[in-house]
């Protein structure tokens, strides 16, 4: 079954080296690394030093001149005290996927989570699991949580000023805790389209074990601690030889296909855009609104028959539904009528299910 995995951490002014962190994903460097960024399927018998897939770097500002490593060295020393000077995610991609559907995915992610506004570095890694059971595919994605929307050219010293001083200000919302929330969900959309794409029927879930109505151990590793990682193998041997888990996995491709049908289509750009308008919501700026509209009009024309989409290796679920859905022919009598609908108004398929969940985003929970 897809493993599922989405873990968010951050390095502070002083805390620790961007920089040296940069150099270690992109397998520059591992002895340069923090000890707290080191996970236990690689660093504690020293494997995987040659499991770079990929790495790369992205929307540096003009001043780092497309170098990762002067941009994160600048961070390191110009942020702000006590500021953040990288945020990071680590994205498990499903070894279930091919190689190049791994890759795929990899940009549909950070293309929906960084856009053009994030400075960012990553990493595609794909070590061998320590139970002997295959590769553990994942990306690492830090980022710069400052947001550039204009165009205006800073020199490198202004760039890290605060914002009132002609700085590029930090985006707020990767503080609270609805920013991780959507990024899981979104994840999981992008994950599970990914998938069925290429005809593999299973699914991956983001919620917990709670929410699905699961009452069992998450089965969580403890660095450093050998019998916890002893124990913890034989349950998750337990948890496979009992069926629990195939039972788990038929219960979150059941909640994907009931997703799935809401869906106009398995068209990559459409199920990016579902994906970005959902996490950037709440975000009124002009490129964001901008976003919005665009998505609007890809929609439409999709649904009118303008663009095709993208071919599968199996008929879908989510094309059973061969007509228009209801939202979507709303929308374009709005359009008709010369009524405006609101940017993204088109965009109506739920990624969580959890209202309990949904109302606590929406007031703005912190971390």
């Amino acid at each position: 079954m897809p493993v599922y995995h989405v873990h968010a951490s951050y390095i502070k002014h002083g805390t620790g080296s961007a920089a040296g962190f940069a150099r270690y994903i992109a397998r520059d460097g591992r002895d340069e690394a923090s000890q707290m960024y080191r996970y236990i399927e690689r660093e504690l018998d020293g494997s995987g030093k040659d499991d770079l897939v990929a790495h790369g770097h992205a929307n540096l500002p003009a001043w780092a001149c497309d170098a990762a490593a002067l941009f994160w060295e600048a961070a390191d020393v110009l942020e702000r005290k006590n500021g953040t000077v990288a945020r990071q995610l680590e994205l498990a991609l499903p070894r279930e996927l091919s190689p190049q559907g791994r890759e795929d995915l990899a940009a549909d992610i950070r293309e929906v989570l960084m856009g053009g506004q994030f400075a960012h570095s990553w990493a595609i890694h794909e070590p061998q699991a320590r139970d002997g059971s295959g590769i553990m595919p994942h990306m690492h994605l830090m980022f710069s949580p400052r947001r550039q929307d204009d165009t205006q050219a800073r020199a490198m010293e202004t760039w890290f000023r605060q914002a009132n001083h002609g700085g590029v200000p930090p985006d707020a919302s990767w503080t609270t805790k609805g920013r991780l929330h959507d990024v899981r969900a979104a994840v999981a959309l992008l994950s599970n389209v990914a998938l069925q794409r290429e005809g593999i029927a299973v699914a991956v879930d983001h919620r917990t074990l709670a929410a699905r109505g699961l009452d069992r151990d998450p089965a969580r590793y403890t660095a450093g601690d050998t019998a916890d990682e002893a124990h913890t193998r034989t349950y998750r041997q337990h948890l496979r030889e009992s069926g629990t888990l195939a039972f788990e996995q038929l219960a979150a491709y059941e909640g994907w296909r009931s997703q799935a049908v809401q869906l106009l289509s398995l068209d990559r750009q459409y199920v990016k855009d579902l994906a970005r308008d959902h996490v950037w919501r709440y975000d009124q700026s002009p490129a964001r609104a901008l976003e919005r509209q665009q998505s609007m009009v890809r929609q439409l024309d999709l649904a009118m028959g303008e663009r095709q989409p993208t071919p599968t290796q199996e008929h879908s679920h989510a094309h059973e539904h061969s007509q228009v859905p209801a939202w979507l022919r709303d929308v374009g009598r709005a359009l008709a009528q010369d009524e405006a609908p609101q940017a993204g108004a088109a965009l109506r398929v739920r990624l969580f299910e959890d209202e309990e969940r949904d109302h606590g985003r929406e007031r703005g929970m912190s971390w």
